[in-house]
């Protein structure tokens, strides 16, 4: 062996040596330094506060859901609730990335930078049962950085997490509007503009045909045969209408919540009724205000959510376009 390739395997030998001493000293030094994060059972969760950048929520479990207390009382969003609670419960820290308090707002988790989420349970609702920050992702977007409430350790986790927490008021709310047993559904009435009908099951309105569903139209002497298919999409459209989200109201509102554009009322089996009504959005024409029943709540939709629910003689009633309908 030439006397250049021994000296060349040995410098080789050697960096490589140097490499793994190297390796195992930064891991043991990281082990040493890495204690486990908080971890909590998130059966025993009742309350939750989250607070920072300007924002101050809490969510309160009552009578077997998630009820928001502030910064208003509202059903919450209870999807929104356990996403929440099973990413707390399932947090997967990976590394300790700093143990010095002056790096804490470098990485977002410091008191003014920070999402802080408190975790309460016990007897009567108000033990700490864990709470840590929220700091911005990391450069590979993979991760989050977070440190436990009242230590000075920082750590990446898996996952974006700023998205289960820094959510406005309205995404903690609740955004059902009619929530109903598509079977019990036996009546649609639909009004706005020129459009105006009755959508019912077989049997409910008079001279009717005997056919699933019937449409009788205002100025018509008779009900006649409804397209099955998009009678069942409006009953199931109805069954489970949920917003957008919610307006935020500054200042004087120029709607005339006296004077609705339209209106759609479901009547049940049991011969109750649920009504939803609808306004035009000044300066905006992709969005309705909507209200349902008598309530005061004013939720958000999309045109394109309602334009269903309008639907043209020549699109509901059968043989009006020349097309036999589904039956």
């Amino acid at each position: 062996m030439a006397e250049s390739t021994r000296r060349l395997l040995i410098v080789f030998t050697v960096l490589l040596l140097a490499t793994a001493v190297w390796s195992v000293a930064q891991k043991r030094r990281t082990t040493s330094r890495e204690r486990s994060f908080g971890r909590v059972d998130v059966e025993d969760v009742v309350k939750i506060e989250i607070t920072g950048q300007g924002k101050e929520v809490m969510l309160e479990h009552h009578g077997g859901r998630w009820m928001l207390t502030e910064p208003l009382e509202y059903p919450a969003n209870q999807t929104a609730v356990e996403d929440l609670l099973e990413k707390t419960g399932e947090l997967a820290v990976v590394n300790l990335v700093s143990s010095n308090p002056g790096n804490h707002d470098l990485y977002e988790v410091g008191h003014d930078t920070g999402m802080l989420v408190r975790l309460f349970g016990g007897r009567d609702g108000n033990r700490e049962l864990f709470a840590y920050y929220v700091g911005k992702m990391t450069s590979d977007f993979n991760h989050t950085y977070v440190r436990e409430f009242g230590q000075n350790d920082v750590y990446t986790a898996t996952g974006l997490l700023s998205g289960y927490v820094d959510k406005e008021v309205g995404a903690w709310r609740d955004r059902t509007i009619l929530d109903l047993p598509l079977e019990t559904i036996q009546e649609v009435h639909a009004a706005k503009d020129s459009i105006e009908y009755v959508l019912a099951r077989r049997g409910r309105l008079a001279g009717a045909p005997d056919t699933p569903w019937t449409v009788l139209y205002a100025g018509d002497s008779e009900p006649v045969e409804a397209d099955s298919s998009q009678a069942v999409r409006i009953a199931r459209k109805l069954a489970s209408l949920s917003a957008s989200g919610f307006p935020v109201f500054e200042g004087e509102v120029s709607v005339d919540w006296e004077e609705p554009l339209g209106s759609l009322r479901v009547v049940m089996t049991d011969g109750s009724s649920h009504e939803v009504r609808i306004w035009e959005i000044p300066d905006d024409q992709n969005r309705f205000y909507v209200r349902r029943d008598a309530g005061e709540t004013v939720f958000l939709m999309y045109r394109s959510n309602l334009d269903l629910l309008w639907q043209q003689r020549e699109d509901l009633a059968v043989g009006e376009s020349g097309d036999p309908g589904s039956g």
